[in-house]
């Protein structure tokens, strides 16, 4: 999965691969735009978490003001977020490749981000693409194409510019966004245009012209049309008493049973068939919009399916089909990102219990649920690599004083509760248990990212902040070799200064020990106007492919001016004497 961003806060282009398997290293110097890679990563997700629009602050980052994050100098005047997928995102599914480009200004009170243009690429529909749009809309039609999803809470309309795979155009269609995520489809139409549409839809159905009676059934169009049809005249007899008869003879049907729909249907004549289908369409007509969900679940929000909502689905074809496709790709991001902030928890005695709305916060924003999270479920068995083999099956706790005790910072930790006051570690050294506030600060900075990355769930975009805080060099190197071995499955985001860091995983290439196409080593590069990336390419022989100015540490400059100086001194002492 490729995520990019430009003109976001100060970066003007930057692009991450969080595929799973995939490790990439931020560097650069302060305030060059790490963080905001991360942090843009983490807006979408927290957006997604709910109903609404962009979430600009929330349980995973709190960004401010809306026009903030905006670029100053973007010449669009928006900031614009792309999200591509491969089919093995979906765990092996037939989707076809994806890219989804957004282009977000700041709204009227600038509280939130919304969309002003989305665009969908696909591998199989290339030549033509998915293009939704704001501009050139018109905004009675916005209007009314709102109100008709009311009931969905804060949405935005964009017009449907162009499907996917086709120069063919729908009048009037729009798809309803709510933040990043597309939730339904509406095409509006004149109450007039609705009846004879509907009319003509349900005759085609119910006489079989539509398709075989078979498939008529295993599509679900006729049960559907059924109810709607056994709806639309007992909605038409409350408002007319008249159509009461009419509509008590499908009152049996309300269920949408096509055999006995049938066996009703061919006892009444033509006459009274035409009267059925006459008197829904006038019934129809009131509500002059077809309203296609591109969530299951919004059934549940009182959208009733119907004819003219599967002849819309027939028309958009592929373009609802990628839709539906988006919105299970953003759910399966919005359950796999897992954070863990730069500033961990100084040690304590006891820690706070499990908190249960933590969601992307395995171990909370600065690891205070991590001896929770041991307490909890250290006796679930992960699927992780120990410091010398391969894959293996252990228990949460197992795997964690395997890899603690590789960081040579402790031998085996405990998690203990201590009733109503919380959850305690306690570790042991040597032949001594003690607390964490009695063996320094490195061992509560690192048993957070022990914890936090061994108990994520398979396939996670697992991302910490400054890993290395507290940690001696030495240790700062063996936690590289954790992050690169102990989950394999995981696609890794880690933003670090630490030169042991990096020059423990230069090693590793250089030994064999992992492949540099599973590695990414990002340096963010600051200009006068913003910053980039730049990908430094890290060979077999554990080189990189260059060394820009300010990556990492002075320490080379320094060495070298303490030899020029010493030479210095040399020669004077030497011309003194």
């Amino acid at each position: 999965m490729l995520w990019r961003l430009r003109d976001f806060k100060g970066v003007i282009s930057a692009e991450l691969d969080i595929r799973p398997g995939k490790t990439t290293i931020l560097t650069g110097v302060n305030s060059s735009g790490k963080s905001s890679m991360i942090q843009s990563l983490l807006l979408m997700t927290q957006s997604l978490y709910n109903d609404t629009s962009c979430v600009l602050n929330g349980p995973l980052v709190r960004l401010g003001d809306a026009q903030d994050l905006v670029r100053e100098g973007a010449t669009s005047g928006s900031t614009q977020f792309s999200i591509g997928f491969d089919p093995q995102f979906l765990d092996g599914g037939t989707h076809d490749r994806v890219r989804v480009d957004y282009e977000l200004v700041a709204t009227e009170d600038r509280s939130s981000l919304r969309a002003r243009r989305v665009s969908v690429q696909s591998a199989a529909h290339s030549a033509h693409p998915l293009v939704l749009s704001q501009q050139n809309s018109r905004g009675s039609d916005v209007e009314q194409a709102l109100q008709a999803t009311h009931h969905l809470g804060q949405t935005e309309a964009l017009h449907l510019k162009s499907l996917l795979g086709s120069e063919k155009l729908l009048l009037r269609t729009y798809v309803i966004h709510q933040g990043f995520r597309p939730v339904a489809v509406v095409q509006l139409m004149a109450p007039e245009l609705v009846e004879r549409r509907y009319a003509s839809a349900l005759e085609a159905l119910l006489s079989g012209k539509y398709r075989s009676r078979s498939a008529r059934i295993s599509s679900g169009a006729l049960p559907v049309a059924i109810r709607e049809l056994s709806r639309l005249l007992s909605d038409a007899a409350a408002n007319d008493p008249t159509k009461r008869s009419l509509a008590e003879q499908f009152h049996e049907v309300r269920n949408g049973n096509p055999y006995m729909f049938e066996r009703i249907w061919n006892k009444l004549d033509l006459t009274l068939q035409a009267e059925a289908i006459s008197t829904a369409a006038a019934q129809r007509k009131g509500r002059p919009f077809a309203l296609l969900p591109i969530q299951g679940t919004l059934w549940g929000h009182g959208i009733s399916p119907g004819v003219l909502e599967g002849s819309l689905e027939q028309k958009l074809g592929a373009t609802y089909e990628v839709l539906r496709s988006i919105n299970d790709i953003l759910d399966r991001v919005a359950q796999r990102v897992q954070y863990l902030g730069p500033l961990r928890d100084e040690p304590r005695v006891v820690w706070n219990h499990w908190n249960e709305l933590a969601r992307g916060l395995p171990v909370g924003t600065r690891g205070e649920y991590s001896a929770a999270v041991l307490s909890r479920s250290g006796s679930n068995v992960v699927q992780y690599h120990p410091p010398e083999g391969g894959p293996t099956d252990a228990t949460l706790s197992t795997a964690v004083n395997r890899w603690l005790t590789h960081l040579q910072i402790g031998e085996k930790v405990t998690a203990r509760s201590r009733g109503k006051l919380g959850v305690g570690f306690d570790l042991r050294l040597g032949d001594s248990i003690r607390d964490l506030t009695s063996v320094g600060v490195g061992v509560s900075q690192a048993l957070p990212l022990l914890v936090g990355l061994l108990s994520a769930p398979r396939g996670s975009i697992f991302i910490v902040e400054q890993p290395e805080l507290h940690l001696h060099p030495a240790v700062q190197a063996r936690l590289a070799d954790f992050l690169l071995m102990a989950r394999p499955d995981v696609a890794l985001v880690v933003e670090t200064h630490s030169e042991a860091f990096i020059t423990r995983v230069r090693r590793r290439a250089a030994e064999g020990g992992i492949d540099v196409a599973d590695v990414d080593i990002v340096f963010v590069e600051p200009h006068k106007t913003g910053s980039e990336t730049r990908k430094l390419r890290l060979s077999e022989f554990g080189d990189l492919s260059e060394w820009p100015a300010g990556f990492l540490s002075s320490a080379e400059e320094d060495i070298r001016a303490i030899l020029r100086m010493n030479i210095q001194r040399s020669s004077e002492s030497h011309n003194n004497g």
